[in-house]
């Protein structure tokens, strides 16, 4: 129950802001739930990439997807995406499981960490954006986008975190565009590096499908509510509030 809870929790924020599954979920299962964190990580990126699935269309109907956007930073976390399991594969077979379980959990603390500190930084406008954007990004801005995903898309196979969470940072970061076209754009990416990271995950043994069917009962209701709830509410409302739980959750893992 309290999985499917979390699951459905979760599943709200990522309809309404493209942010809170890797982000939140994995660290909370890792503290709340007795599974290895590879699997964990594992499972929570395959019920990501479903709950991005039923998030992409829903903002599709809603018309807040920039396709070009999306696109460029696809193309970027392919090569990222693969890296990321290429050096989870190389550390399983030359860490102990117990250190390459510690590894993950600091990694991911880390990562919970530095996203608390940006969020606020970037949200409440203290950043400079550029303003040579237009519907078509020019060459420099292009460059910019594949790396942010090949980035992004190493993070989410370590991790788990990042599609959400680090890619509106970056994207608010390097796009004028407004915020509910980017939580849009950030979803549809998401669901191309959740399913592609998610697919070489299982394929190594990271899935419990018990825990896979808990988690996706409570999200997918969950990322229908959250989409609709983007044109009532203001995201701008939950940036401290995310950044506050970031830090907590950051904390707990890195000295747990």
């Amino acid at each position: 129950m309290l999985i499917s809870l979390l699951g459905f929790i979760t599943g709200v924020l990522i309809g309404l802001t493209g942010t809170g599954g890797g982000v939140l979920l994995t660290p909370l299962l890792m503290i709340f739930s007795g599974y290895p964190a590879l699997v964990i990580i594992g499972t929570d990126i395959v019920n990501g990439a479903c709950t991005k699935l039923l998030g992409t269309l829903e903002h599709r109907r809603l018309g807040k997807i920039r396709w070009r956007l999306a696109g460029f930073l696809i193309l970027g976390t392919l090569p990222g995406t693969v890296g990321g399991i290429a050096l989870i594969s190389y550390l399983k077979s030359h860490v102990l499981a117990g250190r390459l379980d510690h590894l993950l959990r600091m990694g991911l603390g880390a990562t919970l960490l530095g996203v608390a500190i940006l969020l606020p930084v970037v949200r409440l406008g203290k950043t400079r954006r550029p303003t040579d954007w237009v519907e078509s990004p020019a060459a420099g801005a292009r460059l910019k986008l594949l790396l942010v995903g090949a980035v992004v898309g190493l993070l989410v196979a370590l991790t788990s975190v990042g599609s959400g969470s680090l890619l509106m940072v970056f994207l608010l970061l390097f796009t004028p565009f407004p915020i509910g076209e980017l939580v849009g754009t950030d979803i549809a990416y998401g669901l191309a590096t959740m399913a592609l990271a998610g697919a070489l995950h299982v394929r190594m043994g990271h899935f419990d499908g018990g825990l896979f069917l808990r988690l996706l009962v409570g999200a997918l209701p969950g990322v229908a509510i959250g989409a609709r709830l983007t044109r009532t509410i203001p995201e701008r409302h939950f940036n401290w509030l995310f950044s506050v739980l970031y830090l907590s959750l950051g904390a707990r893992l890195l000295v747990g």
